[in-house]
């Protein structure tokens, strides 16, 4: 089974009626967004007539990722592990879903494996999709030359966290950037993530000022564009 397949795992009647032991139903109204990029935790959804597109911020603009209907759920593997989202969920058809707590999920997941398989294997696939789908969602913008902006790449690709690269020394786009957000030559690299910059980041270390726990890393200067 591909990564497609696995990431639009669609539940039968039966694991819905389970799932909505466990939840709270619930309309939702069209252009309503369940998460948005950014947040730094959501509810798990179970779509019962609803219809949502995932969606991620490119240039001002939102791309439009995948759409899910009745039978399928939202979410993807930073449910479990506490990262800050990377796409935004937005209900394109009114309807009814079910709101399930994360610990409410975990524990669903726990007592009943099957389901918990199905759940998990469709959050890992989605992450494998989002490495490319959700790429914008977090820009790095550094120097092929620079040891940190190496560190950075390195830590995300490890840890499997969706990323674009900006080569500042070639990418005709970089200019503009720096102008956008204020910034100098001199305070590459930096981050962009949710549109806000993080000068000097860090990946997994520590300033004075502390890493917020749903971010992968640290950063000296902060700033929002």
């Amino acid at each position: 089974m591909g990564d497609e397949e696995e990431a639009s795992a669609t539940l039968d009647a039966t694991d819905m009626a389970l799932v909505a032991q466990l939840g709270v139903r619930r309309q939702v109204r069209e252009g309503e967004y369940l998460f948005r990029e950014g947040d730094v935790t959501y509810d798990f959804f179970v779509l019962v007539s609803a219809e949502v597109e995932i969606v991620v911020a490119v240039d001002g603009a939102e791309r439009v990722i995948v759409r899910h209907g009745p039978g399928r759920f939202l979410g993807e593997l930073n449910m479990l592990s506490g990262l800050r989202v990377f796409v935004s969920a937005r209900v394109v058809t009114a309807g009814e879903v079910v709101v399930v707590s994360r610990d409410r999920l975990r524990q669903l997941m726990a007592t009943n494996p099957r389901l918990g398989d199905t759940i998990l294997a469709a959050f890992v696939a989605r992450r494998g999709l989002l490495m490319t789908g959700a790429a914008p969602a977090i820009r790095v913008i550094g120097s092929q030359f620079s040891p940190e902006s190496l560190h950075i790449r390195e830590f995300l690709t490890r840890t499997r966290v969706p990323h674009e690269w900006l080569d500042a020394d070639r990418d005709p786009h970089v200019e503009a950037l720096l102008q956008q957000f204020g910034l100098a030559a001199t305070e590459l690299p930096f981050v962009i993530a949710t549109g806000t910059v993080l000068r000097r980041a860090t990946p997994g270390g520590r300033t004075g000022r502390g890493r917020p726990p749903h971010h992968p890393w640290s950063t000296h200067d902060r700033r929002r564009g």
